[in-house]
């Protein structure tokens, strides 16, 4: 059974303090200075230390205690009275002058009266020493004594220059706050901020090299820790007492147990926060609630909106809220190019949130033990635990939620789910807001989103990396075939950028969203002004990409070669981006139809990276992959066959099963087991890769597409028509909503899908639907590509078939290019 370590500082020794001490130094020191000072000033600086639970208040006061024991022992005159942390027992002023006595030792024999207390205390100042009294929830304890007792209370602390009172508070509640009550601004108040992810992993150190856990030390200095701990900061709240329990839980082997260690804990501190809630007036708890539900900080006005209140009355709720700890000003590192008149809010603790959703999940798992799991592991890690209820709602959280992806992109951590177009373009759109000054829009992004940006905006040319990390996201999602919905919009981007930026990156992103677009001529007038040097090659390639997409195959071939040649020249022949050049130059070959000379390229790379990589590096096996491809295209389908059997073992081993490598490698086997006649073993494996892929890359990926697509035809070859009809419409149905109408792979799906029908005797439909694919091809691929003619043959010959000649003559004569 796994248990939780908990966290209580008061219980620690002193040494053990300071080892897990981090991030508040100065406050220390200046508490610290006031003890030293105490006896011989006249006015001591009775402080409050004020801070939402587990924020980190006992921490201080313990080593406060420690420290004033430390002054004792080299002759400072003092004595110390550490009240308990629960005051349960102060119930009036007397009783807290009696707990006093208590904690240093001078309980009276006889029962004495408050006023007998009172003076027995200031005598006992005189005489005996001076007192540092160490109070927390000092407000539960003002409230317990009423609004004499806290008279009699300042009194005593403006009169006796011996005592010093070091307290803490949840909250400034209105014994403290109010100007009507005896203790309004008479303390010296320290809030204690939330810890940064910075702090957060200081601590964790602390606490893993205390603990001895070297694992969860190893995984604090991966390059990726600082990343992952920003991400669940928001969750955290910043508060050194979660912080804590997670450092119990971050370790890899330990998935299987952290829900049930979180749980415990938030069944904890779930009573705590409905108390408080009900404590509040309606319209205040309606105000968290939102904040709560909401996924970004919100201004008063928009609060108001969705409250359904008047703005000012609003207005007063929160700032009610914000001196009760409930709610707190956003802290953002561009807050100098908000509007000064408007403030973002968020819940002070998020934990709070536990509040409302254990009431409304009903059984189901926690939407914050999620977020922690897929922030924090890799899906690789979750999915070794999948059989948990949490862990696969959390594969599921991966899988849908686009937000996680991009967050993901934007901190460098392991790409998860693919985020929208719509979703790239706004995070794009506030960034250029925020490079020109307006940081409005970045505020109205997730949290988790805002987060990110913030972790990269104080790197040198953070929010030009972070717009070029988008602008190449959203290229690979328009792929090499433009799409029109989209590209003009992404093209204008890239334009904006490189007029602000000027830089050869930004050029070169331009370039490349002009090469995707087919506006040929543009990107080869915008590349002659970049310099010869890697980005100059890199656009070239881009061009060369272009051409070969649009069927300018041999263009594309000349551009690769001359392309290589440079990079042989620039770099040498062992450089990673020479051998990839060189693979480039492989693919367009084979795409020509010039099988021999892929081989022969293949086959360099691949010995080039034997000898440089080694057999299981991963770019060797890609290699490996490709030449396996080459020799299916060649005709030479057993050597195909072993080499891509080899290839999946290899993969499986040194990358895992749930690679995505492994996967495409199966389903290259899958297909060459078909070219061999094998269909039946093509049909098992591919059966079984389509599910691995929907488990491990979801089932709108374009690789889970290509592989349903896939086992479509091997079902057509199988004689299973109706079965790959009913796959084929439904790839179909997903293409167009996942790639857009226009995109190749989704074009060819179209294709064969129109040859499904045919075979199932359809042909009205199948020349219905390819005569749409043929027209969508002339607009979207142009006349002469081979794609294109390849939908126009299947045509004419389906016409032919179905006693149509005169249609196919008039297609042949009408053909826009007269091919």
């Amino acid at each position: 059974m796994t248990t939780i370590s908990r966290y209580t500082p008061s219980t620690m020794p002193g040494e053990k303090l300071e080892r897990l001490f981090v991030a508040r130094e100065r406050i220390l020191a200046r508490l610290v200075d006031r003890v030293e000072a105490l006896g011989t000033t006249p006015s001591p600086h009775h402080t409050l230390l004020v801070g939402p639970r587990g924020a980190g208040k006992t921490h201080l006061i313990a080593l406060v205690a420690h420290r004033a024991r430390r002054l004792i022992e080299g002759g400072q005159r003092m004595r110390i009275a550490w009240l308990p942390e629960d005051p349960w027992t102060i119930a009036s002023y007397g009783r807290l002058l009696a707990a006093i006595f208590s904690a240093v030792g001078e309980e009276s024999d006889s029962p004495l009266s408050e006023d007998q207390l009172d003076v027995q205390l200031r005598a006992s100042l005189r005489t005996n020493g001076p007192v540092l009294l160490l109070m927390e929830n000092m407000d539960q304890i003002l409230n317990a004594i009423g609004d004499l007792g806290q008279q009699r209370l300042r009194n005593l602390f403006q009169t006796e220059s011996g005592i010093l009172l070091i307290g803490s508070t949840t909250t400034l509640d209105r014994t403290l706050a109010d100007e009507a009550f005896p203790f309004f601004d008479f303390f010296d108040t320290f809030r204690l901020e939330p810890f940064s992810a910075r702090e957060a992993q200081a601590m964790l150190r602390a606490l893993a090299r205390e603990d001895g856990d070297s694992a969860l030390e190893e995984r604090l200095e991966d390059a990726d820790a600082g990343a992952r701990i920003h991400t669940i900061a928001h969750l955290a709240g910043g508060q050194p007492r979660l912080w804590a329990l997670l450092g119990s839980v971050l370790t890899v082997d330990q998935v299987d147990n952290i829900t049930d260690l979180l749980l415990t804990r938030f069944d904890d501190l779930t009573p705590y926060y409905q108390e408080r809630l009900a404590r509040l007036s309606p319209q205040q708890r309606l105000v968290v609630a939102e904040l709560a539900a909401a996924d970004r900080p919100l201004p008063v006005k928009a609060i108001a909106e969705r409250v359904g209140a008047d703005q000012r009355s609003v207005a007063k709720s929160v700032n009610d809220l914000t001196d009760q700890g409930w709610l707190a000003a956003v802290s953002t590192p561009f807050a100098h190019l908000l509007d000064r008149r408007r403030t973002y809010y968020e819940l002070a603790e998020p934990l709070a949130r536990l509040a409302f959703q254990l009431k409304e999940s009903r059984g189901e798992p926690l939407k914050l033990i999620i977020e922690f799991l897929v922030n924090w592991f890799d899906a690789e890690e979750l999915r070794a635990s999948s059989e948990t209820e949490y862990a696969s709602a959390a594969l599921e959280m991966i899988d849908k939620d686009e937000t996680l992806g991009l967050v993901h992109g934007l901190t460098s951590l392991p790409a998860v789910r693919r985020p929208s177009l719509a979703l790239l373009g706004r995070v794009e759109d506030a960034l250029a807001a925020l490079a020109g000054g307006d940081a409005e829009p970045v505020m109205s992004l997730p949290s988790t989103l805002r987060q990110a940006i913030e972790l990269r905006y104080g790197e040198e040319d953070g929010i030009t990396a972070m717009r070029l990390m988008l602008l190449g996201r959203a290229l690979m999602e328009v792929g090499d075939v433009p799409q029109a919905e989209s590209q003009e919009a992404w093209l204008s981007r890239a334009e904006r950028l490189d007029a602000e930026v000027q830089s050869l990156q930004s050029r070169l992103m331009h370039v490349r969203w002009l090469a995707a677009g087919w506006h040929l001529d543009e990107a080869a007038a915008a590349l002659s002004t970049i310099p010869e040097g890697n980005e100059h090659l890199d656009g070239l390639e881009a061009l060369a990409d272009a051409y070969q997409a649009s069927g300018r195959v041999t263009d594309a071939i000349g551009l690769f070669a001359q392309v290589l040649q440079d990079r042989l020249r620039i770099l040498g022949p062992d450089h990673p981006n020479t051998l990839a050049s060189r693979n480039n130059l492989a693919y367009a070959h084979q795409a020509a139809g010039r099988i021999a000379e892929a081989v022969d390229l293949y086959q360099q790379v691949l010995q080039d990276r034997l000898q440089l990589l080694g057999p299981e590096h991963p770019a060797t096996l890609i290699s490996r992959h490709n030449l396996a491809g080459a020799y299916q295209a060649a005709g030479r389908v057993e050597e195909a066959i072993g080499l891509l059997e080899r290839v999946v073992e290899d993969s499986v081993r040194v990358l895992g099963s749930d690679h995505p490598q492994p996967l495409s490698s199966r389903n290259n086997l899958a297909g060459a087991y078909y070219s061999a006649g094998r269909v039946e073993e093509a049909i098992g494996l591919l059966e079984r890769v389509v599910e691995d892929s929907v488990r491990v890359l979801g089932s709108d990926h374009p690789d889970t597409l290509t592989s349903r697509h896939n086992l479509a035809g091997a079902y057509r070859a199988a004689g299973r028509v109706e079965e790959a009809i009913g796959l084929l419409e439904r790839v179909v149905e997903d293409s167009v909503r996942v790639l857009g109408s226009d995109h190749p792979d989704t074009l060819t799906s179209r294709h064969n899908l129109a040859g499904a029908y045919q075979a199932a005797g359809r042909v009205e439909e199948a020349i219905g639907l390819l005569e749409r694919v043929v027209e969508d091809s002339v607009r979207v691929l142009g006349s002469d590509h081979p794609d294109t003619l390849t939908s126009r043959h299947i045509l004419v010959g389906t016409y032919q078939a179905a006693g149509r000649p005169e249609d196919a003559e008039k297609l042949l004569e009408h053909w826009p290019s007269g091919s």
